[in-house]
């Protein structure tokens, strides 16, 4: 919370009727201001002319005058210099003018004058939270508390500061104190389940905002984060539920959707899940998140045809970005509409003509074309645009491998890619498939196999590639093996059938 905002709140009233709560007249200070009334002249005590000064300060302030009322300010503490009330309106004052460093020198004085009251620690906290001192923050507000053991609003700042801090396990020892004194209280359950749910005690988060639920059945953050933390148990019959509560509590917002659109799918409850973007459609008009993820999921389902209907009804409802349109690009390249997704790839680039990621899913396109230039073109462009793009290196080396061009040139470019991520298996499986092209057999071996590893034995290409490998270095059994398994995870590969068949007959 920003301190002008916190003054809103509470500051106006931590001094503002200090002093007129000590004197038992009633004073009608609109019209002083006026001069429409004459004060007696035996009632100018230094009292007296620091009140009326003091009084003007908090009109001018309730008319958002400031500046006028710091000058009030001073002249009630010219006759009233032991004043810490006076001490802390102006140093109000001179927070919402944003000076800050003179705030701070007279919230000290006011301090130093009363060293119980807790309104100058209150702002000097929130100076200090201002500025991310936040132990000097919760030092003033563990003072405020000593003083006031009972002060809610003293304990729930505190309890922020440790948040902020990330001191968790303080922050909810103080929310468990606040609870003893406010059982009633929804939002210091739903606070302190998430506080629990960040400390990894995920039981104790949910049996909080469980609490929380219950005391306001309408909370839909509290069945929002409830549904999040089932999901993140695997318990998703719960998880839907709360997600599911969320939207009849407040159908308008689209967290909810979102998650229950990654459930449902995850449930292979494919129209439940597709019902969730179009609501999303409806209630986020215009936004490209809706769509993409509305998208992903036909992609996923492989029916490129639907996906292309979701990113061109985004285009329709006026959506312009550039990641949109290398999806089109994608999803017209999976329908094998060539030219349309190069179309979509160059409106993509007009948009973000420095996105190395459009260049590289350009050249894949041309590539799968058999347009070779064009591809090498996109892809040292992208190279270019970040050189540390692995992907990049290592689809132009596997390219110049299969179009039997520069090994030298393919193995150094894929070195880079391994270079960049050592652990990526298909980097390591075209490093090792460049060696065997060039001859270098035991080191194709080495490779393969840690592509195998890396891979986690669920790549059949990288099998087959192995199977060469093993062959070729005299491993018959090695590599008859080693085509079975790939065999085992692709049964549609009528090549590794036949080398099956012609190792056995050999």
């Amino acid at each position: 919370m920003s301190i002008k905002k916190s003054l809103v709140i509470c500051g106006v009233a931590i001094a503002g009727v200090i002093l007129l709560s000590s004197v038992h007249a009633v004073i009608d200070t609109q019209a002083i201001l006026k001069g429409k009334v004459t004060l007696k002249k035996h009632a100018a005590t230094p009292f007296a002319k620091a009140l009326a000064h003091y009084t003007k300060g908090i009109i001018y302030d309730n008319d958002g005058q400031f500046e006028k009322g710091i000058e009030e300010y001073k002249k009630a503490l010219s006759f009233d210099p032991a004043s810490s009330a006076i001490y802390t309106r102006l140093a109000i004052d001179h927070i919402l003018t944003k000076n800050e460093a003179k705030a701070f020198e007279e919230l000290l004085i006011a301090k130093k004058l009363d060293g119980e009251n807790p309104k100058p620690r209150f702002l000097l906290a929130l100076i200090y939270a201002s500025q991310s001192k936040f132990d000097l923050a919760q030092k003033e507000y563990e003072e405020v508390i000593r003083a006031n053991p009972d002060s809610l609003w003293a304990l729930s700042s505190l309890a922020d500061i440790f948040v902020v801090q990330k001191k968790m396990d303080e922050a909810a020892f103080i929310y468990e104190k606040l609870i003893e004194k406010e059982k009633g209280s929804a939002s210091l359950y739903f606070n302190l389940g998430i506080i629990y749910a960040r400390t990894g005690l995920v039981d104790k988060a949910i049996e909080k905002l469980k609490k929380a639920g219950e005391i306001n059945p309408e909370y839909s953050e509290a069945f929002i984060a409830l549904g999040v933390l089932y999901e993140g148990k695997h318990d998703i019959k719960d998880a839907l539920s709360a997600f599911e509560t969320a939207v009849k509590i407040d159908p308008v917002n689209e967290k909810p959707y979102y998650y229950l659109g990654e459930l449902y799918y995850e449930e292979r409850r494919i129209e439940d899940a597709v019902e969730q973007y179009r609501m999303l459609a409806k209630l986020k008009p215009g936004h490209v998140d809706v769509y993409m993820e509305w998208a992903e999921l036909w992609f996923k389902e492989k029916k490129p045809q639907e996906a292309r209907a979701v990113l061109n009804d985004a285009v329709t409802a006026g959506v312009k970005d550039a990641g949109l349109y290398a999806a089109l690009g994608y999803a017209y390249n999976l329908c094998g509409d060539i030219k349309s997704a190069l179309g979509w790839y160059d409106e993509a680039l007009r948009l973000k003509p420095d996105d190395p990621s459009i260049f590289f899913y350009r050249g894949a396109l041309y590539e799968k074309n058999k347009d070779i230039r064009s591809a090498e073109r996109d892809f040292r462009h992208a190279i270019k645009l970040d050189p540390e793009f692995g992907e990049a290196y290592n689809y132009l080396g596997y390219m110049y491998i299969e179009a039997g061009e520069d090994i030298d040139e393919a193995i150094a470019l894929i070195k880079k890619a391994v270079q960049i991520d050592p652990k990526n298996g298909a980097y390591l499986d075209s490093l090792g498939w460049a060696y065997f092209k060039k001859g270098m057999v035991k080191e194709a071996v080495k490779e393969l196999e840690k592509a195998v590893l890396a891979k986690e034995g669920r790549d059949p290409v990288i099998f087959d590639h192995l199977a060469d490998a093993y062959l070729k270095n005299g491993m018959r059994e090695e590599a008859l093996n080693s085509w079975r398994q790939s065999l085992e995870l692709d049964p549609a590969q009528e090549i590794v059938k036949e080398k099956i068949k012609k190792i056995k007959n050999d």
